[in-house]
């Protein structure tokens, strides 16, 4: 019934040639922690890397976690079946209470409801199975850069489509106006070498630059796609993770407007090309529980081919029963949101006045829980004159992860800055005192005056707005020299 095995058995069975053409891409000059030290724990690993690169929120977290570890009385035994029976009983689930959320803070023009969304378990996950309903192999998706880097997974697979690079000068504002004519020129010429662009995609508030991208730019790219004829997502998952009365804002500090707010009928758009990913976790912390939500009210068709593709890979009911109950107190929601953008503008000012008194070039934030930093000056403390930018950049990524810090360059972002870094600062306030001075040990820097860590966030002190503005005044003596943004 079976053939004998044959002396050829150390070899691997035969692959589908998409995964054999994949086995054949020159590995990335790719920077990661190193896996034989484990990341910092205060008291597990004291000695632990901490990462600043993965863009996660910590400073809220305590109080997450109080507010899901009560009594589990929503976890039924619905929540142990198919995804398919538990959405189809009395139950409220997040494809009920996820547009709910939108609906309360994104202020859509058209009420976001099952029939008109998609829920899934993450936005990456969405935004994968929407451009596979979008582009094919050869075809592109345009993006300015930077770009979060991980967008290039969720582009190729399961679409197999190509990631297009829109080259922006490091002189040009890549979240203007003045990107478009060069948006406009790559859609040209990439046709002309025969990859058609059928979408672009623009995160919004951006990533990695940390800021609300202007109404008047993302309308800017809706007119291109009507003019020609492709499709516009937009990534909204940091929308409610916003601060615009911080000590450091940017030049342009506009406030987040959603584009399901937009009127693109009046503009002479069809907005069944415009498409939104958002959901609340990256705004609670949580991006661990995996759920988002895809929006698109005028294209109806589009959601329920979508829809069924996770059947296979639903949201977790765990994560489900977990955060339902979270999405369900809106007394909770609206508080914890507002604590979170405190939380993040007392953040942010810890690391701007640190940079600032370093005479360290970055982009000033108004969204997000990054910033992006010229460390040139850091790097060539440790460098030879002589040395390239990406060998400049090997040398400081060593340098940190030997001094147990570990941040990503923007460089494998498409950063035309070549020096540049992209640095998380939503960890625990005590985390990032320590992280910034061994970032100084890291490059032999003198050390910045930094506040004593009299407060550590908002974890279970902070409520309803008591104690607000204590972490504006972060230095106490006058930085080095000044800095403005890139």
């Amino acid at each position: 019934l079976f053939s004998k095995p044959t002396a050829n058995m150390s070899g691997s069975a035969p692959l589908s040639p998409a995964a054999l053409r994949r086995l054949k891409w020159p590995a990335p000059h790719a920077y990661t922690p190193p896996n034989s030290v484990p990341f910092y724990d205060p008291e597990l690993y004291p000695h632990g890397v901490i990462n600043l690169s993965i863009a996660e929120n910590s400073l809220l977290s305590e109080r997450l976690i109080e507010h899901i570890s009560r009594p589990l009385v929503s976890f039924r035994g619905q929540h142990l079946r198919y995804r398919a029976t538990l959405i189809k009983t009395d139950l409220q689930t997040v494809e009920d209470l996820l547009p709910a959320y939108i609906n309360d803070h994104f202020e859509p023009r058209i009420p976001v409801t099952r029939e008109n969304s998609v829920a899934g378990p993450g936005i990456g996950a969405l935004l994968a199975q929407l451009v596979w309903a979008l582009a094919g192999q050869g075809e592109g998706v345009l993006m300015s850069v930077p770009f979060y880097d991980d967008y290039f997974r969720d582009i190729s697979h399961p679409a197999q489509a190509q990631l297009i690079r829109a080259e922006i000068p490091a002189h040009v504002d890549s979240l203007s106006e003045d990107v478009l004519p060069l948006l406009e020129a790559k859609i040209k010429s990439s046709g002309r070498l025969g990859i058609p662009i059928k979408a672009m995609l623009i995160p919004n508030p951006h990533n990695p630059l940390p800021q609300v991208v202007p109404k008047e730019v993302i309308t800017g790219y809706a007119l291109l796609a009507e003019k020609y004829d492709i499709h516009l997502i937009v990534d909204e998952v940091y929308g409610m993770s916003t601060f615009h009365d911080s000590a450091y804002p940017p030049a342009v500090n506009v406030a987040f407007e959603s584009a399901l707010t937009y009127d693109f009928y009046a503009i002479g758009v069809n907005p069944a090309r415009v498409h939104v990913l958002a959901g609340p976790t990256k705004d609670f912390g949580a991006s661990g529980l995996k759920m988002g939500l895809l929006v698109s009210p005028h294209n109806i068709p589009l959601m329920d081919l979508i829809r069924p593709l996770f059947n296979a890979t639903p949201i977790s009911s765990a994560s489900d029963a977990l955060f339902s109950r979270v999405l369900k107190d809106r007394v909770f929601v609206e508080r914890f949101l507002e604590d979170n953008r405190i939380a993040l503008r007392e953040a942010y000012e810890l690391v701007a006045g640190w940079l600032i008194w370093h005479g360290l070039h970055f982009t000033r934030a108004n969204a997000g829980v990054y910033v992006v930093v010229n460390f040139e000056p850091f790097l060539n403390r440790i460098s030879d004159p002589d040395m390239f930018p990406m060998e400049k950049l090997d040398r400081g990524v060593a340098a940190l992860i030997k001094q147990g810090v570990f941040m990503k360059p923007t460089n494998l972002m498409g950063d035309p800055v070549p020096t540049r870094f992209r640095l998380v600062f939503s960890q625990p306030r005590s985390w990032m005192l320590l992280a910034l001075r061994r970032i100084e040990q890291a490059f032999s820097a003198p050390e910045a005056p930094l506040p004593a860590n009299k407060f550590s966030g908002l974890n279970g002190t902070y409520m309803n707005g008591a104690g607000a503005g204590n972490g504006r005044h972060v230095y106490d003596s006058e930085p080095s020299s000044a800095s403005e943004s890139e």
